[in-house]
């Protein structure tokens, strides 16, 4: 599960901390620096705090198996468990978040009553 801790530190900084699953090391790290990047003043220019951003620019394509995966952190699931849920196999929820196996019509609708979202978002 993600989870962002804040701790003040000296010299005006905060530490954030973030413990992710080891499979999302690399994303997350390249976000924040893509992030990071952004918020940095160049020479003389001013950041406009009220710009958005879209978050394409910080994140690779959100494809059916990343937003199932996300859920599935957030909600703190193993595979397993989240199988179970779904009454398939393990390996079957390990193929559709990593785009192997297509969601169907009907999983996407079991996926979406399970977490509480849209289920075309799977499709």
């Amino acid at each position: 599960m993600l989870a962002p801790m804040k701790t003040q530190t000296t010299g005006g900084s905060t530490e954030i901390t973030f413990t992710v699953p080891n499979e999302m090391v690399d994303n997350v790290t390249a976000i924040i620096q893509n992030i990071l990047s952004l918020t940095q003043k160049k020479s003389g220019e001013e950041i406009e705090d009220d710009k958005v951003y879209p978050i394409e620019q910080f994140m690779d394509e959100i494809t059916p198996g990343r937003a199932l995966l996300g859920l599935r952190y957030r909600e703190d699931l193993t595979q397993k468990q989240f199988a179970e849920k779904l009454g398939i196999k393990q390996s079957h929820v390990s193929e559709m978040e990593n785009n192997r196996r297509p969601i169907s019509l009907q999983m996407a609708k079991k996926i979406s009553k399970i977490f509480g979202v849209g289920y075309k978002v799977f499709l």
